[in-house]
């Protein structure tokens, strides 16, 4: 059963979310409705991914090229293929590919916007080599090129910032591992993500007051501190990495993240001599996933390091795809309501957008 350690909201912070009209002036962009719909997201993207031909040979290596939002969908294959695959998976996030690539080799784009630089740079690398791609994607450039080679498309729903539809790139990134032989059947742990989906926005959506909500609790537990979040087992890994990234994009905060257990051998002395009143520590912790050791692990450095009261969310039980849909559930509504309570629209992303504007005018500059 996940759960989070009790917190100590401030009633200023906890009347702000919980007032349906200051949580919509907050949030024009309703970033709370996007995380709130990701169940009927994953149903979607399942009925996209199933009606594309994406049966194909089993590949020598999966290579899974994107970036940001789109590029956590690798993490996921990654994180799924670890104990059960005979083929390595792995996630590229640049403008290159390795030099192991080639005709063995099945490449999966995933550009939400399908005009994301690095992963069309990566593309044509893939192309090049004669890899064998499938493109996930919205639109955009992407779409085109794999139109032009006749490559299978998914072609997902636009209107999102990328963050927000993690789900809609999930599904069909893994079935096309799943079409080539490198996963088993998805379909039924897919449908019970959506479930928990839907039961995770029941539980820590906007219409649950504070009191009874631990997404709201964490967030205000969080305002004015930074957090370091750790993550157990494979999925645990990729969940601490969402949070992280997140709360970047979300609350406009920075957050350090880090798996376990390789946090123990580095990270921990970072906080040696304990958190302090600035610093909170969060685990995510997936135990049908962890190793024999991890749990003494983990009470071993919670010692070492004096944390009484680390703020903790488990997985709980179920397939892979379910486990980690309540772990970045809490994820986006802890990151979005954290945003909020700091009075910052968690929707846009000016700095961002800002880099990337300048990088396409350099490009479209006379040489």
């Amino acid at each position: 059963m996940s759960r989070s350690a009790p917190t100590r909201p401030g009633p200023s912070g906890a009347r702000v979310l919980d007032d349906p009209g200051k949580l919509d002036r907050r949030d024009p962009g309703d970033m709370l409705g996007e995380v709130a719909g990701a169940g009927d997201q994953v149903r979607i993207a399942l009925r996209a991914a199933q009606a594309v031909p994406l049966v194909g040979p089993l590949p020598e290596v999966v290579v899974v090229a994107g970036m940001g939002g789109s590029g956590i969908a690798g993490d996921v294959l990654a994180a799924l293929a670890f104990g059960t695959s005979a083929v390595p998976v792995l996630t590229t996030k640049g403008d290159r590919l390795p030099a192991f690539v080639g005709p063995g080799t099945l490449l999966v784009a995933v550009s939400y916007s399908g005009n994301t630089a690095e992963t069309l740079s990566a593309v044509e690398q893939g192309l090049a080599a004669g890899a064998r791609l499938v493109g996930v994607t919205s639109g955009g450039t992407l779409a085109e090129l794999a139109a032009a080679r006749g490559a299978p498309l998914v072609t997902i729903g636009g209107g999102r910032m990328p963050r927000a539809a993690l789900w809609s790139l999930v599904v069909p990134v893994c079935s096309a591992a799943e079409a080539a032989g490198v996963l088993p059947p998805l379909t039924d742990q897919i449908l019970a993500a959506a479930a928990v989906l839907d039961e995770e926005a029941a539980a820590l959506g906007p219409g649950v007051e504070t009191a009874a909500n631990p997404a709201k609790q964490v967030a205000l537990r969080l305002v004015g501190k930074l957090a370091t979040v750790w993550g157990s087992g494979q999925l645990g890994a990729v969940a601490a990495t969402r949070f992280r990234t997140q709360c970047n994009e979300n609350a406009k905060v920075p957050v350090v993240s880090a798996s376990l257990p390789e946090a123990n051998h580095n990270d921990v002395m970072g906080i040696e001599g304990g958190l302090g009143p600035e610093r909170e520590l969060i685990l995510l912790r997936d135990e049908p996933g962890e190793h024999d050791r991890d749990g003494r692990r983990i009470q071993a450095v919670l010692q070492a390091l004096g944390v009484a009261d680390p703020i903790l969310r488990a997985s709980g039980t179920g397939p892979d795809l379910a486990r980690l849909a309540r772990l970045t559930s809490f994820a986006d509504f802890t990151s979005t309501y954290l945003g909020i309570a700091r009075g910052v629209d968690p929707t846009p992303i000016r700095t961002l957008d800002e880099v990337k504007a300048a990088l396409a005018s350099e490009a479209g500059a006379p040489g």
